[in-house]
C-alpha cells in the first residue's frame, strides 16, 4: 500500500477473547459489537467450521445491517488474528483486500482459516487453558466515515436555521446562547450549508460529552481528528472550543505509552504461561524419571548382596 493510502484509512483493532472453546455447541457464535471508523461491526465464528467441517470460519459482519437504509455500501480492509499464546511470532493472519459490503452481502471472511487439529492440538499454543483469542484489525476509508451511532435520523428544524438531528438538539443548545457567533456567521450561508455545519458541530460536541478518557483510542482519536478539520471548514469561530480539542489530542502520547504498557505486560504473561507449561512438562517427566529409578532399583536388588565384592572365578 502506498503511503497516501494509508493516511486516508482509519484504523482499529478489537480483540475477542474466546472462553470454553472446545465447549462450544453452537454452530455459529458471535463477538460482541465493536466501532472502528464510525461503523459497528462483529465477529462471526464457526468453531466446527462453515460447511467444511475440518476447519474454523470466521467472517467479519456490519452489525447493523438491518437498521441500514436501503442501497448502503461500505468499504472495509481487514484482517483476522488467531493469536499463538506460548509464542507470538506463530500467529495466524489472514487478511483481506479493500471489500464493498452492501445489503446483499453482510459479512465476508475466511471459510477455510486453520485446521480444527492444529488449534485443538495442546502443544501449538492456539488453544490455552480452553481459551481462544481472536484479534480483528479493519480499515475503512476516512471519506467513508460517519458517526452513526447516536443519530436518530429524526430531523427538526433548529432555530429556523434548517433540519438537523433532533439528537444533537440538546447539545446546540446549550452552547449557542454562550456562544452566539455560531449562528451569526451563517446568516450569508445556503441551507444546505448551514445544516451540514450545525449537523457535524453536534457531532463533535455528542463525541466530547459522551466519550471517556479512559476509552480513548486510536480510532477515537482519529474520528476526532475527521470532525474537527470538517468543522474547520464551515468557518465557525471555535476559539472558545480548540484550546479544550487540543487538549484532548495532547492525551494520544500518554494512551499510547499505556497501550504500549499493556502490550508489554501481555508479552510477559504469555511468556509466564510458556514457561509454566514446560515447567509442568518438565515435572511429569521428573515424576516419570522417578518411578524408573525405583523399578532398577528393585531390579538391582533382586541380583543379591550388594554389598559383597563381585569377584572372579579360579576355574
Amino acid at each position: 500500500m502506498m503511503k497516501n493510502e494509508e493516511n486516508d484509512l482509519a484504523s482499529g483493532t478489537f480483540t475477542w477473547k474466546i472462553d470454553k472453546f472446545s465447549k462450544l455447541n453452537a454452530v455459529k457464535c458471535y463477538s460482541e459489537v465493536f466501532v472502528i471508523g464510525g461503523f459497528k461491526w462483529r465477529v462471526t465464528l464457526y468453531p466446527k467450521g462453515n460447511k467444511v467441517g475440518h476447519s474454523i470460519s470466521m467472517y467479519l459482519e456490519v452489525a447493523d445491517s438491518s437498521k441500514l437504509p436501503s442501497g448502503w455500501t461500505k468499504y472495509a480492509k481487514f484482517s483476522f488474528t488467531l493469536v499463538n499464546q506460548l509464542d507470538r511470532i506463530l500467529s495466524k493472519t489472514k487478511d483481506t483486500e479493500q471489500h464493498e459490503y452492501n445489503e446483499d452481502e453482510n459479512d465476508w471472511g475466511f471459510t477455510n482459516f486453520m485446521p480444527l487439529s492444529k488449534i485443538h492440538h495442546p502443544s501449538k499454543g492456539y488453544l490455552v487453558n480452553d481459551i481462544c483469542i481472536v484479534e480483528t484489525n479493519v480499515s475503512v476509508r476516512k471519506g467513508d466515515i460517519k458517526i452513526l451511532d447516536n443519530e436518530t435520523g429524526e430531523l427538526m428544524d433548529f432555530k429556523g436555521l434548517g433540519r438537523i438531528d433532533l439528537a444533537f438538539h440538546p447539545l446546540l443548545e446549550e452552547v449557542c446562547p454562550s456562544q452566539p457567533s455560531l449562528i451569526e456567521c451563517q446568516h450569508n450561508r445556503s441551507r444546505t450549508f448551514v445544516e451540514c455545519a450545525f449537523t457535524t458541530l453536534g457531532r463533535l460536541l455528542h463525541f466530547l460529552k459522551t466519550t471517556k478518557v479512559k476509552d480513548l483510542n486510536q480510532d477515537s482519536f482519529e474520528r476526532l481528528q475527521i470532525l474537527w478539520d470538517e468543522l474547520e471548514s464551515f468557518k465557525f469561530d471555535l476559539t472558545w472550543l480548540q484550546p479544550h480539542v487540543q487538549s484532548v489530542f495532547g492525551m494520544k502520547n500518554m494512551t499510547g505509552r499505556v497501550d504500549r504498557m499493556r502490550d508489554d505486560v501481555k508479552i510477559l504473561e504469555n511468556e509466564i504461561k510458556r514457561r509454566r507449561l514446560m515447567l509442568a512438562a518438565a515435572e511429569v517427566d521428573l515424576e516419570r524419571a522417578k518411578e524408573d529409578l525405583v523399578k532398577a532399583e528393585q531390579g538391582f536388588k533382586k541380583i543379591g548382596d550388594v554389598d559383597c565384592v563381585i569377584g572372579y572365578p579360579l576355574a
